[in-house]
């Protein structure tokens, strides 16, 4: 678990290998936390939580948004919770939609299939210069900071944000409490299109 400042924001359990997770994802940091339960290739974008979350809340893996709002405006503000091995709070923008793989990890064609055509739309995200993510999630809209963390359940408390891997994919999940205990207020699984270490509790 790697707390934020004064305040946690994401926590995660680290796996004791990733190797195989980062060659395929041709990245530098590990997938975190592993959610509860995984979830299968064909689940659809919105899941539990607060239905007025599932438009506002998406994941992000490197420069592009995956979420289930078809009508952001370019350059609308988006906050990102980075849960990377280091993790952060980052002000970015979301860009115009795209089908592109070259900007979208998640179209690529192994996994374009599975991550397409589930309510998600992907965007290109504009991140502040030498910034860089490789797995998140991003809320858009008006976004209540507290202290190091972000509030997106309206109770005056950071909430927390995980990730972590599936034998497939990846869970991400927010938490108004501790994460992996009762409900979550919003889920969604991102299919990589090969077998990968699990991480999530079980």
């Amino acid at each position: 678990m790697h707390p934020i400042g004064p305040m946690t924001v994401a926590r995660r359990h680290k796996p004791a290998s990733v190797a195989l997770l980062i060659a395929f994802l041709g990245i530098a940091h590990s997938v975190g936390c592993r959610a509860a339960q995984e979830s299968a290739p064909a689940q659809q974008a919105p899941a539990a939580g607060d239905s007025s979350l599932q438009q506002r809340v998406g994941w992000v893996h490197a420069s592009c948004l995956a979420i289930a709002d078809p009508k952001l405006a370019p350059d609308s503000p988006l906050v990102i919770v980075s849960l990377d091995d280091v993790s952060s709070v980052i002000n970015a923008r979301v860009g115009g939609v795209t089908t592109s793989n070259e900007t979208c990890p998640a179209l690529l064609n192994d996994r374009k299939a599975a991550n397409a055509g589930k309510g998600w739309t992907f965007y290109e995200v504009r991140l502040p210069p030498a910034t860089t993510v490789d797995l998140g999630i991003g809320v858009t809209g008006d976004v209540t900071r507290v202290n190091a963390g972000i509030d997106v359940s309206g109770d005056g408390a950071a909430d927390t944000f995980t990730q972590c891997a599936t034998s497939e994919g990846v869970s991400f999940a927010v938490w108004s409490g501790e994460p992996y205990q009762g409900t979550p207020l919003w889920t969604a699984y991102y299919y990589l299109g090969y077998d990968t270490q699990a991480t999530c509790p079980s």
